[in-house]
């Protein structure tokens, strides 16, 4: 029996192009839903963490209006305490 003849390229002569394969397509997609998924995910990552940062400021100014609230109620009190004495 005889080999089958292998085909010889010249210098310069290209490669022959190659169909795209069911398997290079469904690896091709993977990596895309991978690259979404990544993205997705720094997504969520930046809005939780600007989620806790909005959160943490509205911690901040409920505290200072109770504390303001709290003074002025103080301060409230005293002005009673020196229109009673007059």
């Amino acid at each position: 029996m005889k080999a089958a003849p292998t085909q010889v390229r010249g210098p310069g002569t290209p490669a022959p192009a190659t169909a795209p394969t069911l398997e290079s397509d469904a690896i091709a997609a993977e990596h895309q839903a991978a690259l979404d998924q990544a993205s997705l995910l720094a997504m969520h990552e930046q809005f939780d963490e600007v989620t806790a940062v909005r959160s943490e400021q509205m911690r901040e100014s409920d505290a200072l209006q109770s504390l303001l609230m709290a003074e002025l109620k103080s301060a409230d009190e005293t002005l009673k305490k020196w229109i009673a004495m007059i």
